[in-house]
């Protein structure tokens, strides 16, 4: 297993909840201490606030993403192309992140139903973990980050969020399983 990867596990085990695991595991990347990192992604666990939306491994991974490719000028003649070309990045890590687990959304990669809950979270108990699917989630996310980062080193990112690409990804992403 990676650095990431065990990073993200000690932190979703010591009670960190999913997008902190993710977010904080890449703090490497992103230059955060640990407390900001955890505390800039607290918000977004159990889909943002126990809502079940949007998956909070995912999102943290996302916090990454915009922090490591995400800085581009304001206010020239390139901004609108900056923020295309990320959008492009996001949704295809979004995609990756589906292709890897099922869905991009908590409730249903926990088999809820599509309702937030009570915002009080379950203890952390041998029980929880084994019942629980996050750990892989967490790990999975965090590999769609190294991927990236991987195809940044080796020169092929660009090819992958391509403009010719992006209409696939969308597609992709908007289908329902």
């Amino acid at each position: 297993m990676n650095t990431h990867k065990n990073e993200a596990k000690a932190l979703f085990e010591s009670g960190a909840q999913c997008a902190q695991a993710a977010f904080g595991a890449l703090r490497d990347i992103t230059g955060l201490s640990l407390d900001d990192a955890l505390a800039l992604s607290a918000s977004f666990g159990g889909g943002i606030g126990r809502m079940r939306e949007v998956c909070g491994a995912l999102s943290g991974v996302l916090m990454a993403v915009g922090m490591h490719f995400g800085r581009y000028p304001l206010g020239d003649e390139t901004t609108s192309a900056n923020k295309d070309c990320h959008y492009r990045l996001t949704q295809y890590a979004s995609a990756q992140f589906k292709q890897k687990v099922g869905s991009i959304f908590c409730y249903k990669l926990l088999d809820l139903p599509h309702a937030a809950q009570v915002p009080v979270s379950q203890p952390r108990t041998k029980d929880f973990y084994q019942s629980r699917p996050c750990l892989g989630i967490i790990l999975a996310a965090v590999e769609v980050f190294d991927e990236l980062l991987t195809a940044e080193h080796n020169g092929t990112l660009e090819d992958l969020i391509s403009k010719e690409n992006a209409a696939e990804v969308t597609a992709y992403l908007n289908q329902v399983f």
